[in-house]
């Protein structure tokens, strides 16, 4: 007997990281299935899976995706809702963008286009050869190989963030170091003319105290 997902038990779970829109989805799920509507299933899978893909590209950095795949006229940047910012962009693609932005593994993405063709599957019959069991196998691998993986972050951000953040301290540095030589030069100036004036008067003060010495004696 097949093992009953956690997906469809407790969607809710911490570790799957699913927003309200992907835990309603496998809601939807669980309630076909019991209804043996097995074919309409396939579709909330697959609806699931692609809010799930568009957050991790977003995540990982939407610029990347725009620079690797050149979708900057069918992905709006300016939507306030994930729904609407991904809406003109193909699905199916989709799936590839995330397997080249190495968002997902290569086994991953045949899972997923296994499901996106037998969702796309309008025949009848074939449809209706889909078991409960089936079901459940596909949202099991698709736990261990989507939806309990971490987001990525691209660490390059952060890369040059701190690039930035050292090239603004060292131009600090840069300036504290000029203050204090300029400083420390304007300092030993004073102190070098001090030494002079000092010099200059004991060259004196010695000169008078010789003619003293010497008119004394004259």
């Amino acid at each position: 007997m097949t093992t009953y997902p956690e997906l469809l038990s407790n969607p809710s779970n911490p570790r799957f990281s699913l927003q309200e829109s992907e835990v309603y989805s496998l809601k939807e799920v669980a309630e076909l299935i019991k209804l043996e509507q097995y074919s309409y299933s396939l579709f909330a899978i697959w609806n699931t899976i692609v809010i799930n893909i568009q957050r991790r590209i977003e995540f990982f950095g939407i610029n990347n995706f725009l620079e690797k795949i050149h979708e900057e006229k069918n992905y709006n940047q300016n939507a306030h809702n994930l729904k609407e910012r991904w809406l003109n962009v193909n699905e199916y693609k989709l799936i590839t963008y995330a397997k080249d932005l190495n968002l997902i593994s290569n086994t991953c993405h045949d899972l997923i286009t296994m499901i996106y063709w037998m969702k796309s599957n309008n025949n009848t019959k074939e449809n209706e050869n889909i078991e409960e069991e089936e079901l459940y196998c596909v949202l099991i691998l698709l736990e261990k190989n989507l939806f309990a993986k971490d987001f990525r972050k691209d660490q390059r951000l952060h890369l040059k963030i701190d690039d930035k953040n050292n090239q603004n301290r060292r131009e600090e540095d840069f300036e504290t170091f000029n203050s204090k030589m300029t400083s420390k030069t304007h300092q030993e100036l004073l102190l070098k003319k001090s030494v002079k004036v000092f010099e200059k008067q004991n060259e004196n003060d010695k000169n008078n105290e010789d003619q003293q010495i010497v008119d004394k004696y004259i």
